[in-house]
């Protein structure tokens, strides 16, 4: 299988000259000191109430959502790229799937990205905090494409044949009825675009992939991000654009730490010789 943009970069991330010790493609690494929990979680809620702030405190942006809401389908449709269309209205009449679809997307995002973070702060100190980077600069960037481009999600669209999954299934269990997967005061339904639920999952994935040393966790890895893709076109709360919008972010974000550890690199190595030339002199 060829490497997504998104795993390469996570890849170069963690690579070292030394080979690695096993068959795992995550080589042995420098030893800093292990980051103090109580501050990593501290910085985490700290990072997380300002997206919250940002992303819950758009205005009123209804009409703008709307319309870029029908223009993303209508492209979608053009393309004939609209695979949520067939995809709601299957999940809408599966009674079991359509409980499965909700469950999942109400619980997993919220559960699996912290247990990634705990599990790889726990296991893989030495990459803990390149590899979260990586998922706050993803956060950071789709803070900014919800304010550039705030998106009305499939299931709004009633007029388009769109089922509202999650509102279907209210009664299953305690997510409200008007589909949003926590309270209506702390959700903002038109941060569609792109999908940092699908982006996060991603993230997931490839750290799952890249680092873990059992074969059932890295095919959890791979499963994951994929069942993720599917419920949130089948429940009607993203546009396939908003998926691909999600993955191009994480490849972005990924982009950018690893180029600025590049940087910062090669200043340190630029820095070092003269550094050594000052100290012989002054000797």
């Amino acid at each position: 299988m060829t490497a997504s943009p998104s795993g390469v970069l996570l890849e170069q991330l963690v690579r070292e000259p030394a080979p690695p010790a096993s068959p795992v493609a995550v080589p042995a690494s420098p030893a800093p000191p292990r980051p103090r929990w109580w501050v990593e979680v501290a910085v985490l809620g700290v990072l997380y109430g300002i997206y919250s702030l940002v992303r819950n405190s758009v205005g009123d942006v209804a009409g703008r959502a709307y319309r870029n809401g029908r223009e993303i389908l209508a492209l979608e449709d053009s393309w004939g790229l609209a695979s949520e269309r067939w995809l709601n209205e299957w999940v809408h009449r599966t009674d079991v799937v359509a409980g499965a679809v909700a469950l999942h997307y109400a619980t997993l995002h919220f559960l699996v990205t912290p247990a990634v973070l705990v599990w790889l702060f726990v296991r893989r100190p030495a990459w803990y905090r390149r590899i979260s980077g990586v998922l706050m600069t993803t956060t950071a960037l789709a803070l900014i494409g919800f304010y550039w481009l705030p998106t009305a999600p499939p299931r709004l669209l009633l007029d388009e044949g769109f089922v509202d999954v999650m509102s279907q299934t209210s009664a299953w269990g305690w997510w409200p009825e008007s589909g949003t997967p926590g309270s209506d005061a702390i959700s903002n339904q038109f941060a569609a675009m792109p999908s940092l639920h699908c982006a996060w999952a991603a993230w997931c994935g490839l750290v799952l992939l890249l680092f873990a040393r059992r074969a059932w966790v890295r095919l959890l890895g791979v499963g994951y991000p994929l069942s993720t893709f599917f419920v949130v076109l089948g429940s009607g709360n993203h546009y396939l654009l908003d998926v691909v919008a999600g993955v191009l972010v994480l490849v972005a974000g990924a982009t950018l730490v690893h180029v600025v550890r590049t940087v910062v690199a090669r200043r340190q190595e630029a820095a070092g010789p003269a550094g050594d030339v000052a100290l012989s002199s002054r000797a």
